[in-house]
């Protein structure tokens, strides 16, 4: 699994812990102050993406404030344009309903999504 920053923007870490494990790529949201979490609720606003696995209280290196990035953890089937979110797992997939876009699919090939964080 990966996750490559192409050309990131904005901040690249975060300052605060996590709740609870994450792995690479997952999105967070802001738990609490200066407290992160998977975000597992479509509907709930996200901060980045996680850039390597860490334990619960560790002090997450976070991807955010735009870029793009390329990756192989995302889930379902994914083209380029579609608008995507993070799912009930905190992966990638691509946007249903009245949830929250976070990032846009660039292109998809070999089982990598490259895709613009909106985050």
């Amino acid at each position: 699994m990966f996750i490559n920053a192409d050309h990131p923007a904005g901040i690249n870490y975060g300052d605060g812990y996590l709740q609870g494990d994450g792995s690479l790529g997952q999105v967070v949201k802001i738990a609490g102050n200066d407290l992160f979490a998977v975000n597992t609720d479509p509907a709930a606003k996200s901060y980045g993406l996680l850039m390597k696995d860490y334990k619960g209280g560790d002090m997450p290196g976070i991807y955010c404030g735009g870029g793009i990035y390329t990756t192989d953890v995302f889930i379902g089937t994914i083209a380029a344009g579609d608008a995507l979110m993070s799912g009930v797992d905190g992966k990638l997939t691509k946007l249903t309903g009245v949830n929250l876009q976070i990032a846009t699919a660039i292109n998809v090939s070999g089982g990598v999504l490259k895709f613009k964080l909106l985050i």
